[in-house]
């Protein structure tokens, strides 16, 4: 499992390496063969600013994921703080200014962030469904295919999904709520 979260996410990496700098066209393919992409993303470094809220993380990425990026592709992967708003001012200062090349090249947004980056159009995409491993992702999934009740189109692919894992004791609640209204009736 750790390889393919890793091929993801590398494979993302690529793709929007490749698209940096680039205007943003109303379908954004990728350019050339998929090796094209990862022969010229070699040797490049890749800006990623992404929430620090978990060590756990933050870890991975910096001591699994940007490793395995380097070693596989031959790209450097530069961690940047931010999130939320902080992802919008910037990325509304760069599209005011003018700016052709963002300073970052792929961004960890959580559903407000995206659908704010979606109403200023400052998201490359589609793309999402031009990556390799993009066959894994079950994009009819309501949980990946909408973020912020708005439909994802390929402005952005999943990292990964919360949920809630309940832990009780059987002999005082033998029969568990199992759905979310079961448990609102119970709580």
């Amino acid at each position: 499992m750790k390889g393919l979260i890793a091929s993801r996410f590398c494979g993302l990496l690529l793709l929007l390496l490749a698209a940096c700098g680039q205007p943003q066209p109303a379908s954004a393919p990728v350019p050339g063969s998929w090796e094209e992409v990862e022969a010229e993303a070699r040797g490049r470094t890749v800006t990623f600013m992404m929430w620090q809220g978990d060590p756990l993380i933050n870890r991975y990425v910096r001591a699994y994921a940007a490793p395995a990026l380097k070693a596989q592709y031959g790209i450097d992967l530069r961690v940047v703080a931010g999130q939320g708003n902080e992802i919008v001012r910037l990325l509304m200062a760069e599209a005011e200014t003018g700016v052709a090349e963002s300073e970052i090249d792929m961004m960890w947004i959580n559903g407000e962030t995206f659908f704010q980056l979606r109403q200023i159009q400052a998201l490359y995409g589609p793309f999402a469904q031009q990556l390799p491993n993009s066959r894994y992702i079950d994009w009819e999934n309501p949980f990946i295919g909408m973020d912020f009740q708005q439909p994802v189109e390929g402005y952005e692919c999943p990292w990964g999904n919360v949920q809630l894992a309940l832990i009780y004791d059987s002999r005082q609640v033998p029969a568990p709520p199992m759905t979310l209204d079961e448990l609102e009736q119970w709580v």
